[in-house]
């Protein structure tokens, strides 16, 4: 039976068969009792109170035993400056070039700044988590071989963009997640797959075959 692919949760895997991967913090990550798949990265959220020095050496030393960079990104809501974001954005996105690691993005109404960043970096493969964008901003990023799609909790809302737009997304460039969401991922993926109006264990052997092909599993 084919495995649950949940591409971004803070928390432990929930059901039968979930392999999860799980979104550590620079502080609290040990590694000497991560026992699976996780990413690390400095969240726009924290940048303003965090060393970017002294994470990206997180990052740095701990790089082989991660399989993605993240969650990082950009958020045009809080009130760090978008500058300040970009400087640390950038800086991550060169560490995820050298060790050729995908990108957990966190991107909240600066989907523009990150279409000019996905085009800069077109060897870097990036995975905006919790995408909530529109048909025009979807159109927009398709544009990049290089962006993949992970949505999760607003495929339950029916008038959502993820709702109404999921069915244009490619299915090589989808995955599914539960974040810190109430929902558990087999209800996310039966939730998607019937908005697809396709067999849920089709949806599980896609998200599944593009996992391993993303991040080499």
């Amino acid at each position: 039976m084919t495995n649950y692919i949940n591409l971004h949760t803070h928390r432990k895997p929930r059901v039968d068969g979930e392999i999860a991967l799980r979104n550590g913090f620079l502080k609290s990550v040990d590694f000497g009792k991560v026992n699976y798949p996780i990413s690390l990265g400095l969240h726009p959220w924290h940048v303003h109170k965090t060393n970017l020095t002294w994470a990206l050496t997180q990052i740095k030393q701990y790089h082989t035993k991660i399989i993605a960079i993240g969650e990082c990104g950009l958020d045009r809501v809080i009130q760090t400056p978008i500058e300040v974001q970009l400087n640390a954005f950038h800086r991550q996105i060169e560490l995820a070039a050298t060790y050729h690691l995908p990108v957990i993005v966190h991107c909240v109404k600066a989907y523009a700044d990150f279409a000019a960043i996905a085009k800069q970096y077109p060897q870097v493969s990036f995975v905006l988590h919790g995408f909530s964008g529109n048909a025009a901003i979807l159109q927009m990023l398709l544009a990049f071989e290089n962006v993949f799609f992970s949505m999760g909790k607003y495929l339950f809302n029916p008038a959502s963009n993820a709702s109404l737009i999921i069915a244009d997304v490619p299915l090589n460039r989808l995955f599914l997640e539960t974040d810190t969401s109430k929902y558990y991922i087999d209800k996310v993926y039966e939730q998607a797959a019937q908005i697809l109006e396709m067999e849920e264990t089709v949806l599980k052997n896609q998200i599944f075959h593009n996992f391993a092909l993303l991040f080499k599993q």
